[in-house]
């Protein structure tokens, strides 16, 4: 079914890598490439997944395995909608698969925004994961009181990072430049913010679990926010929910102390201002209190010192090369955009589930195309021999999977006795390793 066909992925992380191997596995002799405008693959098991969480990177080692395939190509370095157009794409390939997830933080929406100190979590996580565009994006960390505003996990692996010794994180791939202004920031408060209570945050047990083991930061909530006698109709989530319930009640036995710093885990908060002059200064929060499963404001106001505001509210895709972007995500029915073209992932669905939710989204969609192409490969579409010409033709420098290989052995070389990497951070030193190779 669909046999032969030519097929272009934009974006290498985990829904483009899944909808590789669903394709490999069910449409025989078909020819995937995978384009990338990153020099590197893998999307946000690179430049997303916490620095210090190796075990959940590990799954590229069965994207490794796709990439093995003669079928399938890594093309790195060709950016969509700078370096190539939908249209061209579509000329070239009987298949287009866009795989680009949700790459813009969401917006707290409030007076004050825009101040310097404050910035959306996929800027702060790219930041200290490495991602070469945003090598310079937090200029400092000389802050003394920083705030976090989500009940997520990327709001604890956010605090958990910045409160994190030199070694605490000498065994991940924490960046240098990231390293160096944590290990030296005076930090003294992290609170965590969330608008709803403790028992509707979305944090794993995992991950609200590592807190308690930070060296020089001792987890604080309020017990008078913690609901004694949760229930819920569904037996998994009850579980979940009592797990975190257990430990937030061991965290509310902490009290501030002098010979360490203070990581507030607060509930039952909006924000309404980021206050300061060009510099935030210190945040204005409405209490809260639930109503019906929702949070209503109740008029008080309090106001918190902060010199560091990281918003960890969710992502959305804006308008790119042309695609139709509907309430944040790529406008599609099950995955099916128009002829020829659809999405998967964080682009198809918003941002949601995780790394696994992809695996299923990608087959389903992969099952669909082969219904819909089931004749099989258009004589007239080139693939991959028309994107080299056209890469060739148009001085794009594109990057294969060996060429990663080569990059990756390099950074492990460069890695110390514990860490299983030193980054490049930076595109140009990774293509002038290649060309020097």
């Amino acid at each position: 079914m669909g046999a032969g066909l030519k097929v272009a992925i934009i974006g290498s992380g985990p829904a483009g890598m899944y909808t590789a191997g669903a394709l490999n596995t069910k449409c025989a002799g078909c020819e995937i490439d995978i384009l990338d405008k990153l020099a590197t693959p893998y999307g946000l098991i690179r430049t997303g997944v916490a620095p210090d969480h190796q075990t959940t990177k590990n799954v590229s080692r069965a994207y490794d395995k796709i990439m093995e395939n003669g079928n399938v190509r890594f093309v790195g370095n060709v950016s969509f909608g700078d370096d190539i157009s939908l249209e061209t794409l579509q000329s070239l390939y009987d298949v287009v698969v866009f795989a680009i997830g949700t790459p813009k933080d969401r917006s707290l929406g409030i007076e004050g925004e825009d101040k310097n100190g404050v910035f959306g979590a996929q800027t702060f996580v790219y930041w200290y994961n490495g991602h070469p565009e945003f090598r310079d994006a937090v200029p400092h960390l000389e802050v003394e009181n920083a705030i976090v505003i989500g009940n997520g996990n990327v709001a604890l692996d956010v605090a958990r990072v910045i409160l994190s010794t030199e070694g605490e994180m000498q065994a991940s791939d924490l960046v240098d430049h990231a390293g160096q202004h944590i290990f030296d920031s005076p930090l003294k408060s992290v609170r965590i913010v969330g608008r709803r209570g403790p028992e509707h945050a979305q944090f794993s047990t995992k991950e609200l679990g590592e807190l308690k083991d930070l060296e020089t930061a001792t987890v604080i909530t309020d017990p008078e926010l913690l609901p004694r006698n949760f229930t819920h109709e569904d037996a998994k989530t009850e579980k979940k929910v009592k797990n975190n319930l257990a430990l937030l009640e061991a965290y509310s036995e902490n009290a501030p102390s002098e010979d360490k710093r203070s990581l507030y885990l607060d509930f039952l908060l909006t924000p309404l201002e980021a206050v300061g002059d060009e510099q935030i200064r210190s945040l204005k929060l409405e209490v809260n209190r639930i109503e019906n499963g929702n949070a209503v404001g109740t008029g008080e106001v309090i106001e918190v010192p902060c010199d560091l505001l990281v918003t960890c509210i969710g992502y959305e895709l804006t308008n790119v090369g042309g695609l139709p972007v509907e309430n944040g995500v790529v406008k599609n029915t099950d995955g099916r955009v128009s002829d020829g073209l659809y999405v998967v992932g964080w682009a198809k669905r918003g941002p949601s589930g995780t790394i696994g939710t992809n695996r299923i989204d990608s087959q389903n969609v992969v099952d669909l195309i082969l219904e819909d192409h089931c004749g099989g490969p258009d004589p007239e579409k080139p693939g991959s021999a028309g994107l080299d010409k056209y890469c060739k033709e148009n001085q794009i420098h594109t990057v294969s999977f060996e060429d990663w290989q080569k990059i990756n052995q390099a950074e492990q070389d460069r890695a110390g006795d514990e860490s299983p990497r030193k980054k490049f951070v930076r595109k140009r030193d990774m293509l002038t390793l290649l060309s020097e190779d």
